[in-house]
């Protein structure tokens, strides 16, 4: 979609996207790749070996090939790879990354080029793959024709002639700039953006890390860069180095700076609703963006105008929990609550009792845990009256609006952490099918970068976790562990991230009075609600 922008003398400036389709990339460049809609992307990519890049600007021009109208044109040119290797690689590991056209290798007519075609619903366009052969990299005896940066110049101007070309990637630049003539290279290679931008059509340059030091290879502002992405391989903790991505710069558009993290999926491993490492949306690169960059993308979606919170006060699913709470008051829809839970106060089961309350209401809603798997909670729900009827079938499965994630022990980025739980609330990663979840409880948020390394700032991630769910009109509970109420010295834990965090706070303890041990509930705090001072004794199984 283009949008116009005043310019100087009354002229207009109009800007078109293209948008990427790869996931979280979108996202973070605010919907896609903008553009004077008088002129074509031109981006660079650039990392160290291994990176990710060659595969990315693969994804990046095979979506856009398949998504393409009838009749054009993309061009691939690799130093590196040959056209079966990329085309292989392409179809056995990731499956076109799920499209449904229907996709030919045509007969080869040269050496080192392979022409597919894919025929879908928009008609017929061609990728054409070559393997560039520049002088400094054949032998004497090799056979094949020495294609470098001004064969591939001329072939761009004679494809164009013949059809539209759309986009054109050249992997990798510096290996076209080795031989003894490199500053007639770089020239040619800087005609070639000039070329690219002059006939519309979209550039993708992707270049080897190098040296500051290293003249050979133009650097980003030689090549005028309207889009310049770097990844790298960045150390989050022993021994493990995560996949990053950032934007350095973007010249027509606004995006969210600062670090992001992805990771590459092969065909295969798609998952509907769980959340690790190796389970993903679909085949190919996915993008997480950093916690701070999902707020500010939720904030700005909203356009800042946070959801007001529900006037009607909710269930919390248990009697002995609601009548804590005076007058009719208590938590609504859309207001947090934290249970702080002394050991043996079963949290869990309130928990699941909580979101009983809203099955019975005939809400979609999702748990989450990191202490007990799917079969412990399966077993819990068939053994208490209270949870059975409301939370499985007659057959002992879950009814289909109730989804139970357990989080195992993952080494992932803690974008990665809050955008899978962000999407699962959304109805999931299988289209969109299934429905948006309306309450959410997260049993246990006792210290996660234990069981997630990567997670070092737990507490800001959990306050937007908490703004993001509301965004989304999302009521969430969460249960942290405390240290038990009897002997406990005012120094061993401190309420007050809590406090600052939650609309509402419940206080589980053991207390030993007249009639034995015995557990309690006391409300710490509740805004906007009137609620007992003193704490309130539970009955468990109090239906």
């Amino acid at each position: 979609m283009a949008t116009a922008l005043p310019g100087s003398y009354g002229a207009r400036v109009s800007f078109a996207t293209l948008r990427t389709g790869i996931d979280g990339l979108d996202g973070i460049l605010g919907g896609g790749i903008r553009y004077p809609d008088d002129s074509a992307v031109f981006l660079c990519l650039a990392g160290g070996p291994g990176t990710g890049k060659t595969l990315l600007a693969l994804e990046l021009v095979v979506r856009a090939w398949l998504a393409a109208e009838d009749g054009a044109t993309f061009l691939y040119y690799s130093v590196e790879h040959t056209p079966e290797s990329l085309e292989m690689k392409l179809r056995a590991d990731f499956d076109w990354f799920g499209s449904d056209a229907k996709i030919t290798a045509l007969p080869k007519e040269v050496p080192g080029r392979l022409v597919l075609e894919a025929e879908n619903s928009n008609g017929t366009t061609q990728l054409t793959v070559t393997q560039a052969r520049p002088a400094s990299l054949l032998q004497k005896s090799a056979r094949g024709t020495m294609i470098d940066i001004e064969w591939i110049l001329a072939e761009i101007e004679n494809h164009h002639r013949a059809a539209p070309v759309s986009m054109v990637v050249i992997d990798n630049v510096g290996l076209l700039l080795t031989d003894l003539e490199y500053f007639e290279k770089r020239t040619a290679l800087l005609e070639t953006r000039r070329r690219l931008l002059e006939n519309s059509i979209h550039g993708i340059f992707v270049m080897e890390e190098a040296h500051p030091r290293d003249l050979r290879l133009p650097s980003a502002e030689e090549f005028s860069t309207d889009l310049m992405i770097y990844l790298a391989f960045r150390e989050e903790a022993t021994d493990f180095k995560a996949r990053a991505i950032e934007i350095t710069k973007a010249r027509h558009q606004y995006y969210y700076r600062g670090v992001h993290h992805f990771s590459v999926a092969g065909r295969g491993i798609t998952r509907d609703v769980y959340l690790g490492a190796r389970n993903e949306r679909g085949p190919g690169m996915h993008v997480y963006p950093s916690v701070a960059a999902q707020l500010s993308m939720a904030r700005d979606q909203a356009r800042f105008t946070v959801p007001a919170r529900g006037t009607q006060t909710m269930a919390l699913g248990h009697p002995d929990l609601d009548r804590a709470f005076l007058h009719g008051t208590g938590p609504a829809e859309r207001s947090s609550t934290m249970l702080l839970a002394e050991p043996g106060t079963h949290s869990t089961y309130l928990a699941l009792r909580f979101l009983a309350a809203g099955l019975r209401q005939g809400e979609t809603v999702l748990f989450v845990s990191t202490l007990e798997d799917r079969d412990a909670i399966r077993r819990l729900c068939e053994r208490e009256e209270a949870l059975r009827t409301a939370c499985l079938t007659t057959d002992g499965k879950f009814v289909p609006n109730f989804r139970v994630v357990y989080l195992h022990p993952e080494f992932i980025a803690p974008g990665k952490f809050t955008w899978d739980l962000m999407r699962l609330c959304q109805g999931g990663h299988a289209g969109g099918q299934a429905q948006a979840v309306t309450r959410f409880a997260f049993d246990n948020i006792h210290n996660l970068e234990d069981r997630f390394p990567l997670i070092k700032h737990q507490r800001f991630l959990i306050a937007a976790l908490l703004d993001m769910l509301r965004y989304l009109g999302v009521t969430p509970l969460m249960i942290d562990l405390v240290p038990p109420h009897q002997g406990r010295r005012a120094t061993d834990f401190d309420p007050s991230p809590y406090l600052l965090d939650f609309d509402n706070v419940l206080h589980l303890s053991i207390e030993e009075r007249d009639q034995g041990a015995r557990p309690y509930v006391r409300v710490v705090k509740s805004v906007g609600n009137d609620y007992a001072q003193e704490a309130l004794s539970i009955d468990w199984r109090r239906v």
